[in-house]
Formats: structure tokens, sequence, C-alpha cells
């Protein structure tokens, strides 16, 4: 029931979610409030204050419509990156395909992303890689390819073979702008994914068997198959339950909170968030409230 309410407003109001409903409306009262511009210059030394260095591995996950007061564009924020990380580094950004058809073909060359215009122009960027996978991810730099190619081996997006997981390994910082303080990623799937075959909980969300064709960049098509849940994910959290787990269970010097003008900056270390979730899980600590964790078993 609470479902159907929350589809029927949705529809209604003609918006992809409340959430969204409710930031177009602060978006309209903050623009009043926050006035200063933001250069280049300043956002490369917030970087550079929140632990980014040369040779580093950066993950964005990014709100372009809360970059209202910065003075570039696109183009100029992503060079930005790029120079700040240098050609040892390496940036990703989710890249997941808008594909238009039931049935239609993912094409890793052509088919823009869903994820935003921030990550819609940088996949266009000359040398990026691009992960065969429903959840795609773009990379560009060093470690790029490495980073991306075991996707098309994932049974599930975010397990041992898919770039969100390798983010631990290669020791990434993921930062999140304009989505809120309290955004932390979809690095924490990667947890649901690793555990699935160890309890029953997890498992859950896994039931659905989705298929996706692939276009690679020589041209072959291929047929991925792939688990996912029935609809993504995406009743069965929330901002107040993802980050109430956050604030009492993990360390605060693992992740840093700052501000630059209207814009909301976060950063997480990978690495620690992945295994912190993994060992979170497993004691059935989690951050959904649907399905209720408490009915069912986890080791203590």
């Amino acid at each position: 029931m609470k479902r159907k309410i929350f589809d029927l407003l949705r529809n209604k109001l003609k918006v992809r979610s409340l959430t969204h409903l409710r930031n177009k409306y602060k978006r309209k009262f903050d623009k009043k409030v926050y006035r200063k511009k933001i250069t280049s210059e300043e956002l490369a030394d917030k970087f550079r204050k929140m632990g980014v260095q040369k040779g580093n591995v950066v993950f964005i996950h990014s709100s372009w419509d809360e970059f209202y007061n910065y003075d570039g564009t696109p183009e100029t924020f992503i060079d930005m990156l790029l120079d700040l990380i240098g050609e040892e580094g390496t940036l990703l950004m989710p890249s997941y395909p808008l594909i238009r058809k039931k049935g239609g073909t993912f094409s890793i060359k052509t088919t823009p992303t869903l994820a935003g215009l921030l990550p819609e122009v940088f996949r266009n960027y000359k040398k990026i890689e691009r992960s065969l996978d429903y959840h795609s991810v773009a990379a560009f730099g060093k470690l790029a390819r490495y980073i991306t190619e075991s996707h098309v081996y994932s049974e599930s997006s975010w397990d041992e073979n898919s770039p969100y997981y390798k983010l631990a390994e290669v020791k990434a910082k993921v930062f999140s702008l304009g989505l809120g303080k309290h955004h932390v990623g979809t690095i924490m799937h990667c947890a649901d994914s690793i555990l699935r075959k160890e309890y029953e909980y997890f498992d859950l969300f896994f039931k659905k068997n989705a298929k996706i064709n692939i276009k690679k960049e020589n041209g072959e098509i291929i047929t991925k198959t792939y688990l996912t849940k029935e609809d993504d994910f995406y009743y069965n959290f929330t901002e107040k339950s993802h980050w109430g787990v956050v604030k009492k269970y993990f360390d605060s010097g693992k992740y840093k909170i700052d501000k630059l003008s209207n814009l909301d900056i976060t950063m997480f270390d990978a690495e620690y968030v992945i295994h912190r979730a993994i060992e979170l899980g497993r004691k059935g600590i989690v951050v959904y409230t649907d399905p209720d964790p408490k009915k069912y078993t986890f080791s203590k």
C-alpha cells in the first residue's frame, strides 16, 4: 500500500521521486541565500584539503543542478579533476545507460547515461573505458581499464568483479557533490552483493534475472544476464536510515563533509566503507528499512 501511494504521488506530481520534488523547492530557496560564485581553483583547493593528491583514484557522484554558483562548465570541472590527480591518477563516474526501448541495446560508444550531465560529458571524453553492465561505470586514467574490464563477468552489478568493489582495492576516494551531506553512494550495495551467498536476507535483493544487450566498441553485440531487485533498491532505504548507520557505526575519520557556497561535498574512503558495510552486514546492521532485518538470522 505504501508503494502504491508513493507511485501515485510521483505520477500525479510528475516527478521522479518526492526527494527530487523537495530538492527542487529547496534549490529555489537556496539560490536566494547562497550567492557566492565558485571557481575551479577554489574547488581544486577544497579537493586537496579533503585528501586528493596526484596519482589518486577518484569516483564522483554528482548533481549538476547544484552547481549553479560554479563559474565553469562540466568540461572545466572535469579537466580540473584530471589535472589534480595527474597522469598516474584515475577518474571514474557512474555511466548507467539510458535505454529508451524495452529490449534495446546499450552501445558503449553512443548510449547516453542516466547519471546526469557531468557523467554524460565525461563519458564522451577520448580514451574513456566504459564497463559492460547495466550499472556501467566510465573511467579515465592509468587504472581505467583494470577497474572496468571485469564488470561484464559480474553476477550482480556490485560484486567482486565490479568497478564498485574494486574501488576498495585501489583505495579510491568516493565523492558526492550536490547530493546532500548524507549521500554515500552505490558502494554500499557491494556488501549486499558479497553477502547474498551467505545470508538469506541479502539474497532477497537479487531475486530477479534481468538481461541487457550490449554493443561493444568493436561492434559485437552480447547479451548479459545479471541479478537485481525488481524495483532496483528504490524503496528499500531512506536518507535517514542510510545516514543513521553511517553516523552510529562508521569511523568519522574515514569520511569528510564540507561545503563550498551552496555545494555540499562529501568524501568516503572506499576501502573502509565497503569492508565496514560487509562487517556490519554479517551482524544484521543494514541501511535498509525493507525488508525488516529483524525478521532474519545473522551471525553474531
